[in-house]
């Protein structure tokens, strides 16, 4: 039966004039798998930076202090995108991990709490070192979507009539403690301000305010802090880039 068995797959090699693979074939594939994997890696982690430097933005704590509920705030804050492509990537570099010469032994709930711990990891380095706020202020400036895709906070901060204004500062008034902000709608509200708050309040600079609408595009801040996350976004509505028109 064995002899058979051997004659029969001589005859298909003879038949079909199969050859082995060279070696530097299989050297190659395991070369793209962790070159791909690493590039996954890097791109989780980016997305891990990105989601820590947007916390930063909108800390539970000081939502609750103004009457929003933990649901609400996740719902609003919680950066999709990221989450969304911190996924697609770790499945990517738990896919490669897996193909690589040694990666089939282990099982698949290790191989993917090892990718998730990586990412998390590296992605808190990269952190530490600006990644996260460089990859904020890029897309800031550039992405067509940047509100609606890459940065969630802008909705939540846009949203004056439940008390959450931001915008960008562009001038004083005579008026004591006011100044006008232009938000992302690129309409113009006049702001009045507590004086403790008044080290935020800088021409062509960004800013975020807890507080109530008093009349028409007009706002009382009670509390007013800088923006961190979508600085960049906001100053595009600066002076020379469109940012000067008053809602009709």
């Amino acid at each position: 039966m064995q002899s058979d068995l051997g004659q029969t797959i001589i005859d298909k090699i003879k038949n079909e004039s199969l050859v082995p693979k060279p070696r530097w074939h299989f050297l190659l594939r395991e070369w793209l798998v962790w070159t791909f994997g690493t590039l996954a890696l890097i791109v989780g982690a980016a997305s891990v930076a990105v989601m820590r430097y947007l916390a930063e933005n909108s800390p539970w704590a000081m939502h609750s202090t103004y009457g929003q509920t933990f649901a609400g705030w996740l719902l609003l804050s919680l950066p999709y995108f990221w989450l969304f492509l911190l996924g697609l990537f770790l499945w990517l570099l738990y896919y490669n991990l897996k193909h690589t010469k040694r990666g089939y032994r282990y099982p698949m709930f290790y191989v993917a709490l090892a990718a998730l711990f990586a990412s998390i990891l590296l992605g808190l380095a990269f952190y530490t070192l600006g990644v996260g706020r460089a990859i904020d202020g890029v897309l800031g400036r550039k992405a067509p979507l940047y509100a609606h895709v890459f940065n969630p906070h802008v909705d939540f901060w846009s949203a004056p009539e439940e008390g959450r204004l931001a915008g960008l500062v562009v001038a004083h008034t005579a008026d004591e403690n006011t100044f006008i902000l232009i938000d992302r709608d690129r309409g113009e509200w006049l702001v009045t301000y507590n004086p403790r708050d008044d080290s935020f309040i800088l021409i062509g600079q960004p800013l975020r305010a807890f507080g109530t609408i008093t009349g028409e595009q007009r706002f009382e801040a009670v509390k007013i802090m800088r923006m961190m996350s979508g600085r960049e976004y906001f100053q595009r509505l600066g002076p020379g880039n469109g940012g000067m028109h008053r809602n009709k």
